[in-house]
């Protein structure tokens, strides 16, 4: 839990302090006067003040941030300093510095992207293994080994793209997806196919769209030779080397890597009995004690899938394209959570991004990584939604402003700002409640 509330911390800080950033970048182009760029609330741990009058300061709660820029609204104003304030600079330039803290969150999570492409990603055919009877995916005919493609013209290349391309499509009167069938011959063509889902729903907190779609995917080929070994670990210490074959643990065949797995995770000293070199050899396995309590090994296996590095062009372009699909699904998520599609009770909170950040980050690096682009994506756009004390809710009163010609009164600003406080504590208590009931 203590894991997990550092990673949640970490995750917020960063996310919090990008938003704030762009906020801050835009107004100094626009030539508004920043007084404070505040990194947490509350108390101030440290601060430091610039020639510019900008005072950078880290607070003691790091749940949050904000720039606090000059307002005349806030502060009465020398005729010199009024045109370094906020509220005297012209619509397009509140707007840009007020859109500039979502667009941060976006170029984030493409920088991220593009970093992951960079480094490499596991590559495998996401393949069907069959359908599930009484299916939406039963009604129509897939052959065995099917690779998809497309899921409502998305191109996915992983089963976690299909998973979240399904779950966009929920609450539509049909889907579209494409597959290559792999039986075809030499030359297989992609075959196109449209399922009936006016009837199909799912509890997305316990099943998976994918299973609830009716796939059921090719597993991954698990190959019980060494691929890698973490340095300093209880598999270098063991004496195991990479290109050696288990054969047999604790006097027994080795049969199937889950069950390996499972044994490690008993943190107890085991027997290994490898083939290295056309030689069986017998080695003494000492799992260490991970942070979860869980025995550790620090080897992996070799399987059926490959390592893609992208070049640095390539590499943002697929960034580019995994953050607009990340955007446009998750705001398809949330139209669904307005139009009741996805109900109430699959809104999360802290408690429940906090486990996620503990848990991915126990997976690696990568997968930490592609979270916080998730959140940074989730965060930009739930930032945009047109609900005062929102950035968004800001946006649409400028539009006001630019189609009446006046700024909304002092008294409706902070009566809609009420209006948006509330609702937005109601979301949060929401939230907060279906994480209690998730522990």
């Amino acid at each position: 839990m203590l894991w997990s509330l550092l990673l949640f911390v970490i995750t917020i800080s960063i996310l919090v302090t990008i938003h704030e950033f762009g906020h801050f970048c835009v107004a100094l182009l626009c030539k508004v006067r920043v007084e404070c760029f505040s990194i947490g609330f509350g108390k101030k741990l440290w601060s430091h003040k610039f020639l510019s009058g900008t005072e950078l300061v880290i607070a003691m709660v790091p749940l949050g941030g904000y720039v606090k820029m000059l307002d005349s609204r806030a502060t009465i104003l020398s005729s010199n300093n009024e045109k370094f304030a906020f509220d005297r600079k012209k619509i397009w330039q509140r707007a840009a510095i007020i859109f500039a803290g979502p667009l941060a969150n976006f170029i984030l999570a493409l920088i991220i992207y593009w970093i992951i492409f960079l480094m490499g990603v596991e590559i495998y055919p996401v393949k069907i293994k069959e359908t599930i009877p009484n299916t939406p995916a039963s009604t129509v005919i897939i052959p065995v080994g099917a690779e998809l493609k497309t899921i409502d013209n998305i191109k996915v290349e992983t089963w976690s793209d299909v998973n979240l391309a399904l779950i966009a499509a929920m609450g539509k009167t049909d889907v579209s997806f494409s597959y290559i069938d792999s039986s075809s011959g030499d030359n297989p063509k992609e075959v196109k196919k449209s399922v009936d889902i006016n009837n199909w729903y799912f509890d997305i907190e316990q099943d998976s769209a994918i299973t609830a779609f009716g796939f059921v995917p090719e597993k991954v080929k698990v190959i019980p030779i060494v691929s890698k070994i973490v340095s300093d670990s209880a598999a270098e210490k063991a004496g195991l080397r990479v290109g050696d074959k288990i054969i047999g643990y604790n006097e027994q065949p080795y049969e199937d890597w889950n069950d390996f797995s499972n044994t490690i995770k008993k943190a107890q000293a085991m027997t290994l009995k490898i083939n290295r070199e056309n030689k069986d050899i017998n080695l003494k396995l000492v799992p260490t004690i991970g942070i979860d309590g869980k025995g550790i090994a620090g080897l992996y296996p070799s399987t059926d899938t490959k390592v893609v590095q992208y070049d640095f062009l390539e590499g943002f372009n697929k960034g580019m394209a995994q953050t607009v699909l990340t955007t446009k699904l998750t705001i398809r998520s949330l139209y669904q959570l307005i139009t009741g599609v996805i109900g109430l009770k699959h809104l999360s909170g802290p408690i429940t991004i906090a486990k996620s950040a503990g848990q991915t980050a126990s997976y690696g690096f990568t997968p930490y990584l592609y979270f916080l682009s998730f959140i940074s994506i989730s965060l930009g756009v739930i930032n945009l939604v047109p609900l005062p004390m929102l950035d968004g809710g800001h946006l649409i009163f400028l539009l006001f402003e630019k189609i009446k010609g006046k700024a909304l009164s002092n008294k409706a600003q902070e009566r809609f700002f009420r209006i948006g406080f509330f609702l937005l504590m109601v979301i949060m208590g929401i939230a907060l409640f279906n994480d209690i009931l998730r522990l």
